[in-house]
């Protein structure tokens, strides 16, 4: 189909005989009709360009030559001698295939005609177009002289326009003459128009994209200039010759009536444009493709209501008049991208500023509404965060935009939306489409229901429409602009102005911005919540670590460090753990993280500083980032002196029933041994005679006594509150000790020496320091191997008085050095009970004194205890 400008857009009342027709017309054959127009006729010359083998049926008419005649004649014999020396000086020209060319205005058969021709493959049409009157050069410079010199002082788009179309109609002298332009979706609005009121008026009248077919605007770049003198004309088909002996002559009928005719001035109309024409009430029409950066920007229509022709060299010059203007229209584009480019960044540059100067960017940002709907060019803005909404200029209501957030929600990688035609995506968005057929969103987080929407109303709410309405006459008719608007509006309900490329692209811009902002401050919260998790943790005192599943150290605290343990690997696996606390740490370990649940197990550490090591208390509980287990943070909780504690809380009631039990024996034993006592006595009077009798008697009598001693020692143990300090002899103190291990060092052959001088005077309780020598004195007996030494000293000067024990024994342990003292701690096994040395470390302390101790393994031991001379006694 012959494409129909914008005058040929048509609409229906009827709509399927009109698609009907639109179809029909994309169908058509329109670069090959097989004839021409009747204002001039057609010449095809052989590969050679010696003879006619194709010519217009209308030949005859302007020639007066039969067609029979023409067709396989020699150029030379039908053809002037003008002509002929145009067409030969193409050969020095280097002439391009499907290039027109102009070769002048000639007189054939006493008539003026316009001459062009082009080359189809191999074969040359020549075109011959009938002038009603010569067209001067003067006049053309005079036109582009003028016009170039104006173009610079018209400083927009509109502006060309209307000089353009002003200058076209006095170039034509059509009685109308209209410019309009094709959206990026081939959609036609009336810029310009130029009217004498012989012709209805269209300014302002769009129509759809599909009025135009893509074949015919494929053939509008192509071929930049199309008129039609006279819509009633009777179509020229195309004839061709039979004769055999002309050389290279045969051009068969069925080829010559397929011949693309794309560049020919006088192809033949399309039949569905005729009437077109015809129900326009415009028997003459011309256009003029408006061609910019090899896209079909517009169309240039003129209109006349009788039959009118314009010369070629007329029509030449407004085409490039036109090409002119492109070139302008483009600079102005750029222009105008350029300007609206840098007042998009300006926007942007200023609600940035204001961002970045803020704590709360997003409060910082909806504090701009007025600015943020400058970004896009919309009608009006929302921003939806932290499930709040702000909104400027015509937006759907409050619920409805948090109703498109739920649903951009639903696609979570999409950061960017744009639609022109809302309700064509989401049904229920017809409810507003009045103020938000358009929508463009940018998602603003990944983390929360965030957005900022931008909105646009219908199209057709900003429609200006400056004709006439339609009369009845014009919607009875199939073809025509009136109806043809209407079409428009049915393909464009619902739908608002497109989201330009560059719109499109500030807001990719903005978004990027924004989340750039974003990830500075989540970096800078990151970085504080860092730093507070280290300064936590440094002052925390524990150790602190964390780790991956595999149990691999990824963070540990200055604590950590400090007990010599290293900060990598898996954190078990350390020199300070011992491997059979290794191995239960392992297993543990893997269980844990297998069920996701907390880790807790108690640990031995070991270190310079602490060479026994100490019990830790190690727990682990698992964290989450993003739904998923990210680590493991843990702590070491060290138990020893927590356990230290319970074990001394724990003695201390061990020794207060021990003390109440002693207290109870002692009282008992002492029952019976006054009876013992008195029993021996009775008996030595009934053996007086008996010297060995006798002797037995005091023997037992002793020992009587030294059990006595004990259970007094005991007593007074026990009830120390009810004792009083005294005074006594350092000698008496140690020859009474001896005294009770007589027996003892006599069987082991033990050689004690005493080591004491004068004798010195001890102040205090004497009992419970008899006790403490006693039980020095055990020990050394116990240690030393037979025949062993045990040497016994006491010195003393103005303030103190020291008693030493040292033997030859075997020496004790570190261990056993470090726990001598403690309650119920032995060496000897069930021979011991571990109370001696705690009673008397105790009984020292209390007199203000002390008692220390030296070992060595092989080596013997000495213990020495120390005692004011003028003691403060603390017997409570």
């Amino acid at each position: 189909m012959e494409a129909k400008h914008l005058e040929a857009s048509p609409a229906l009342s009827a709509v399927a005989p009109l698609r009907t027709q639109l179809q029909r017309c994309e169908d058509e054959p329109i670069r090959i009709p097989g004839s021409i127009q009747q204002h001039g006729f057609l010449l095809l010359l052989n590969a050679f360009e010696s003879h006619i083998v194709g010519a217009s049926e209308n030949v005859e008419e302007f020639l007066k030559v039969p067609l029979q005649l023409v067709l396989g004649a020699e150029i030379d014999s039908i053809f002037e001698r003008e002509v002929l020396g145009a067409l030969r000086a193409l050969a020095y020209l280097g002439e391009r295939p499907a290039l027109v060319t102009y070769l002048g205005a000639f007189q054939m058969r006493g008539r003026l005609y316009s001459v062009v021709t082009h080359q189809v493959e191999s074969q040359r049409i020549v075109e011959f177009e009938l002038l009603d009157r010569l067209v001067s050069p003067d006049m053309t410079n005079q036109v582009f002289t003028n016009f170039v010199g104006m173009l610079s002082q018209l400083p927009s788009e509109q502006e060309l326009c209307v000089a353009l179309t002003r200058k076209v109609r006095d170039l034509t002298q059509f009685e109308r003459v209209m410019l309009y332009r094709f959206d990026e979706f081939g959609h036609g609005t009336v810029l310009a128009e130029e009217n004498d009121g012989s012709l209805p008026s269209y300014l302002g009248l769009r129509f759809p994209a599909s009025d135009i077919p893509q074949q015919a605007r494929d053939l509008y770049i192509l071929n930049t200039v199309r008129i039609i003198p006279d819509a009633t004309y009777i179509p020229s088909p195309l004839c061709a010759t039979h004769k055999l002996s002309v050389p290279a002559s045969r051009f068969p009928e069925d080829k010559i009536a397929k011949i693309d005719l794309s560049n020919s001035m006088l192809r033949s109309v399309s039949p569905v444009h005729v009437e077109y024409m015809r129900n326009m009430g415009t028997l003459s029409s011309m256009s003029i493709s408006i061609v910019c950066e090899g896209k079909l920007w517009g169309l240039i229509s003129g209109h006349h209501s009788t039959p009118h022709t314009v010369p070629y060299l007329v029509r030449s010059a407004c085409d490039l008049l036109t090409k002119l203007v492109c070139t302008q229209l483009m600079s102005l584009r750029s222009d105008a991208s350029l300007k609206k480019m840098v007042h998009f960044h300006g926007v942007q540059r200023r609600v940035l500023a204001h961002m970045a100067a803020e704590n709360n960017y997003l409060n910082a940002m909806a504090d701009q509404m007025n600015e943020l709907v400058q970004i896009a060019d919309a009608g009006g803005v929302a921003l939806v965060a932290g499930g709040h909404c702000r909104m400027f200029g015509n937006t759907p209501d409050e619920k409805e935009i948090h109703r498109l957030a739920e649903w951009m929600d639903e696609t979570r990688d999409m950061e960017v939306f744009e639609s022109r035609s809302l309700s064509r995506r989401i049904g229920w968005a017809t409810e507003f489409s009045g103020v938000a057929s358009g929508l463009l969103a940018i998602r603003i987080s990944n983390v929360s229901q965030s957005y900022l929407m931008w909105f646009r109303p219908e199209a057709l709410r900003t429609v200006e429409w400056a004709g006439e309405p339609a009369s009845a006459e014009d919607k009875a008719r199939s073809l025509h602009p009136r109806t043809s608007f209407a079409t428009w509006k049915e393909e464009v309900s619902g739908t608002s102005s497109p989201w330009t490329k560059m719109e499109v692209e500030s807001a990719k811009d903005f978004r990027g911005a924004v989340m750039t902002i974003s990830l500075k401050r989540a970096e800078e919260a990151i970085e504080l919540g860092e730093a507070r998790f280290l300064q936590l943790t440094h002052a925390l005192p524990h150790p602190v670590w964390t780790a991956d599943d595999d149990g691999r150290l990824t963070y540990v605290n200055q604590r950590w460090l400090d007990q010599g343990l290293r900060s990598h690997g898996r954190w078990y696996e350390q020199e300070a753990i011992p491997a059979e606390d290794q191995l239960r740490c392992d297993q543990s370990w893997r269980d844990a993280v297998a069920e996701g649940l907390a880790f807790e197990l108690e640990v031995r550490l070991f270190s310079e500083t602490h060479k026994a090591g100490r019990w830790n208390l190690v727990r682990a509980i698992p964290f989450q980032a993003n739904g998923a287990r990210a680590g493991w943070v843990g702590t070491c909780t060290d138990l020893t002196d927590r356990r230290q504690r319970e074990a001394a809380l724990r003695m201390t009631e061990k020794l207060a029933l021990t003390g109440r039990m002693t207290s109870v024996i002692a009282h008992e034993i002492n029952n019976p041994l006054e009876a013992l006592t008195n029993l021996l006595y009775l008996l030595s009077g009934h053996v007086a005679g008996d010297d060995e009798a006798r002797n037995y008697i005091g023997l037992a009598e002793g020992e009587l006594q030294r059990i006595s001693g004990i259970t007094k020692q005991t007593l007074r143990w026990a009830r120390e509150d009810l004792l009083h300090p005294e005074h006594g002899s350092a000698r008496d103190l140690i020859q009474d000790v001896l005294r009770l291990y007589a027996g003892q060092i006599r069987n082991k052959e033990v050689k004690v020496i005493l080591e004491s001088g004068p004798d010195i005077p001890v102040y205090g309780t004497l009992g419970q320091i008899s006790q403490v020598l006693a039980n020095l004195l055990s020990n050394a007996v116990q240690a030393v191997p037979v025949g062993g030494r045990i040497s016994l000293a006491c010195t003393a000067n103005s303030d103190t008085t020291e008693f030493t024990v040292r033997d030859n024994g075997h020496g004790m342990s570190e261990e056993t050095l470090r726990n001598l003292f403690q309650p119920f701690y032995s060496t000897k096994g069930d021979l011991g009970n571990g109370l001696g040395l705690y009673i008397s470390h105790e009984i020292v302390q209390r007199h203000g004194g002390s008692i220390t101790v030296q070992s060595a393994i092989g080596e013997g031991t000495s213990f020495r205890v120390c005692l004011p001379g003028n003691p403060v006694l603390t017997l409570n």
